[in-house]
């Protein structure tokens, strides 16, 4: 069973949701940072980014002082009503529409000890350092500003609530630069509060989708506090911020792979190579694969198919790191090396390809997407993915809904 609760969500007013909300911070370059602070005040980039400036970095001594900021603009937002706490305990139906896509499920406050007992299954491992020092931002700050998102079945209970309210008008109806579409209703009618719960309360598991380190911070957190503060399991650390989707509408790309070079072999001594385990031909240009143990290779403005000779039941990702990216290119790490870069799966073979012809790469590997089957499989399992194996839709906006960690 899945544990899910309301909470009184933190958010803006109606009139503003549309300045405060923003795109997860790690998609901005500096300078597209530094514009949005400039000419937007109400942008929620001003909490998770308090120390810089439109025109300079302003450095901080340490990770803990610049968390201590965030926590002070963050209040600063609440005492300015840019950011306001609801006075009931709700859930929230998120609709986001991408390209004519539809995304529609609920944000919820979902239990860590679910997380921890296996109810909420995983399938990538996190980096212990990353994980302790947004378990410390998580500490200082005391906000959940980006949802985790999660899969779950489809239940026709959760339709039904979803189309009555969908027929109303939304709390918020916006769309942002990108073409997105992005709606809000707000659930705290005490029958279908109870009714939600109870749908997924007869739930088995939820997958994570995205947001693996959010999940493990906030579990590290939860863990700290009990201890520290002798806590009795219903406090709010007890809980993270999720986005629960029906996980026949979440959408997974794949994540195609950019090489810096070919590990000193020339284009003709490295197709040589890959002809070991692949058979090799040339292939139209912008070619995608349309099946798993499919690969395609853009090089010297020619576009090739790779189709591996034994197939196995691992991830294309891995395939391809075992029989070409490690044996071949000598990259073993693909999280310190620097010789790889990833490109999201939106982008398509025109983004490989533009990529290479820059010059910044010596060649493009594209890959067909993993499916919603073969995650689970996997969560299931207990096994992990290999870095970057997967990029997940949607994107979630933080600052639309936050959920406060403290008492």
């Amino acid at each position: 069973m899945a544990k899910v609760v309301p909470f009184k969500g933190v958010r803006p007013p109606a009139d503003k949701a549309h300045l405060v909300a923003s795109r997860s911070y790690v998609s901005y370059t500096r300078p597209q940072l530094r514009s949005k602070l400039y000419e937007n005040p109400y942008s929620f980039l001003h909490i998770i980014h308090p120390d810089m400036g439109s025109s300079k970095l302003h450095k901080t001594a340490s990770p803990v002082e610049r968390f201590e900021l965030v926590r002070k603009k963050y209040a600063d937002f609440k005492h300015e009503d840019i950011l306001i706490k609801d006075p009931k305990n709700s859930f929230y139906i998120y609709r986001q529409i991408k390209n004519g896509h539809p995304f529609t499920g609920i944000i919820a406050a979902v239990s860590v000890e679910d997380y921890l007992n296996g109810n909420i299954k995983i399938h990538e491992q996190t980096l212990s350092k990353r994980e302790e020092t947004f378990t410390t931002y998580l500490d200082i700050t005391d906000i959940n500003a980006e949802p985790v998102l999660l899969m779950s079945p489809r239940s026709n209970e959760l339709e039904k609530i979803y189309a009555r309210y969908l027929s109303l008008r939304p709390e918020y109806d916006f769309t942002t630069t990108n073409k997105d579409r992005h709606q809000l209703w707000v659930i705290d009618d005490v029958k279908d509060v109870e009714t939600i719960q109870i749908v997924f309360s007869q739930i088995d598991a939820l997958y994570i989708a995205d947001g693996h380190h959010r999940s493990a911070s906030s579990a590290s957190l939860c863990k700290k506090r009990n201890r520290e503060r002798n806590g009795k399991g219903d406090e709010p650390w007890n809980y993270f911020l999720g986005y629960i989707l029906d996980e026949n509408t979440v959408r997974i790309f794949e994540f195609n792979r950019l090489v810096k070079d070919l590990n000193g072999l020339t284009e003709k001594e490295f197709l040589k190579a890959l002809e070991k385990d692949f058979y090799v031909n040339l292939a139209p240009n912008n070619y995608k694969p349309v099946q798993k143990g499919e690969f395609s290779l853009y090089m010297d403005k020619l576009w090739y198919t790779l189709t591996v000779k034994v197939h196995t039941d691992d991830l294309d990702a891995q395939v391809l790191s075992d029989l070409i990216l490690g044996p071949i290119l000598n990259i073993k790490d693909l999280r310190k090396d620097k010789r790889i870069s990833f490109l999201d799966g939106p982008k398509g073979m025109e983004g490989l390809k533009h990529a290479v012809d820059k010059n910044k790469f010596k060649a493009g590997f594209g890959l067909f997407p993993v499916g919603i089957s073969e995650l689970k499989n996997i969560a299931d399992n207990h096994g992990t993915m290999p870095p970057k194996s997967t990029y997940v839709e949607p994107k979630l906006r933080s600052g639309l809904v936050v959920y406060e960690t403290s008492e």
